[in-house]
């Protein structure tokens, strides 16, 4: 009785230790083919996607301007607020290489952000904090190279390197700022980069801010700083005063400026304005190392109307820059002074060869009220536009609001519209890749 009653314990046993053995195998099993689907074959993760397209944009809301990004595919026919990540209130956004790299003008922060290559989500890298640095902003950051880029604070006399792969400050570059803060006025700067040279040339802009007497510059200045040896060089000429925003390279391979919408407000209203040796309203040239050349010379004054408001931010084409040209006059008064971009139906836009100095009419841009940020983008040429639309409230009322475009600069000054973001204006666009 108790052989028989051992045995079947026995058997019991290996019943139990079979199915134990069976189950530790299935788990193996499945554990193993975690990634096959249910037929035994491999679960393909996801296929990388071919491009990615980032685009930057600002809505109008009652706490302010918000700053987004998103990422697609290709370009996208409008902005999305439920496929973009939420910036904040002020932010600027710039990129290099496959990274998005986003600036708290707030917090003086640099966040990197990656982009997953199945999926185009956006993640944040890392952030590096600049507030120790006198870094005030993250405006005309300059990528270098993967290992090597600049910020700058140039009226306080700070350029800052860091590495935008390891988000490490690398060096601190101080200089003499040799220009005064007068009171009536405060400096800026915009920047272009020679990657052939390897040189930042830096136009220094003074913005009139009180009237009415002059303390400006009385010369064109700008700081040419060396990526090679992070040494700084200020140059100067006689032949300008209050250049335009930004140099662009023309054709012909120079930098040129212009004389700016601020030069022709400074001899309407202020006294004290110093003449310029050649004319109040020359374009200037230089070299891509930043040599002014003092033997060029083209008067604006003689080709459009002494109050045109500005040129365009888009690049020439042919040796031709745009320009707006207003049919109407200056206000009388000082405090009135901006209100000559109050009726844009005025405006006219007329292209002036920097070579030859021929006059020719453009009529692509008809109907907007800016053009921003000109960028090239394998090989072809992109701006921002903008205007005041009619639309539709949420009580199907018609309203006004600000629609911006990203569009495309075709045979000459052709352009195709592509993004539209409607209620605020487009910030940025690139290729990751």
């Amino acid at each position: 009785m108790n052989k028989i009653s051992t045995t079947m314990n026995t058997s019991k046993r290996w019943a139990w230790l079979t199915m134990l053995l069976i189950g530790i195998l299935a788990i193996g099993t499945v554990s193993c083919n975690e990634d096959d689907d249910d037929n035994g074959a491999p679960v393909d993760p996801g296929t990388e996607v071919e491009s990615a397209w980032l685009t930057g944009f600002r809505k109008g809301t009652p706490q302010g301007r918000l700053y987004y990004m998103e990422v697609n595919e290709e370009i996208p026919s409008e902005t999305s607020l439920s496929n973009s990540i939420e910036l904040g209130l002020n932010a600027r956004i710039i990129s290099y290489g496959e990274h998005p790299y986003t600036w708290n003008d707030n917090a003086v922060t640099l966040t990197k952000w990656d982009v997953n290559r199945t999926t185009l989500e956006l993640s944040a890298n890392s952030v590096m904090s600049f507030a120790s640095t006198g870094i005030t902003n993250g405006f005309a950051t300059t990528f270098v190279s993967d290992t090597k880029a600049y910020v700058q604070n140039i009226p306080e006399g700070i350029i800052v390197e860091f590495n935008p792969t390891l988000m490490e400050i690398t060096e601190v570059i101080e200089f003499d700022f040799p220009f005064p803060q007068p009171p009536n006025g405060e400096y800026f700067h915009r920047k272009y980069y020679a990657e052939e040279t390897g040189k930042i040339i830096y136009t220094i802009q003074y913005f009139i801010t009180g009237c009415c007497e002059y303390d400006g510059p009385r010369e064109f200045n700008i700081m040419v700083f060396d990526t090679e040896t992070n040494t700084v060089e200020f140059k100067q000429s006689q032949n300008g005063m209050l250049v335009e925003n930004d140099l662009v390279q023309s054709d012909d391979g120079f930098l040129y400026t212009s004389p700016s919408l601020f030069q022709a407000i400074a001899k309407k209203y202020l006294t004290g304005v110093p003449d310029s040796p050649a004319s109040d309203f020359s374009v200037l040239r230089m070299d891509l190392d930043g040599n002014i050349d003092p033997d060029y010379s083209l008067d604006l004054s003689e080709l459009l109307s002494a109050e045109f408001a500005r040129a365009f931010e888009v690049s020439p084409s042919n040796n031709v820059r745009p320009f707006i040209v207003t049919n109407n006059d200056f206000a009388d008064t000082w405090d009135e002074r901006f209100a000559i971009f109050n009726d844009f139906t005025e405006w006219e836009i007329v292209g002036v060869n920097y070579v030859t100095g021929e006059v020719t009419p453009i009529t692509a841009f008809d109907g907007f009220n800016y053009v921003i940020s000109p960028s090239e983008i394998d090989g072809e040429d992109y701006a921002i536009v903008g205007r005041v639309e009619l639309t539709s409230d949420e009580d199907n009322a018609q309203v006004e609001q600000e629609v911006s475009y990203l569009v495309r600069i075709e045979d000459g000054f052709n352009i195709t519209l592509l993004t539209r973001n409607p209620g605020g204006t487009l910030m940025h666009s690139s290729k990751l890749w």
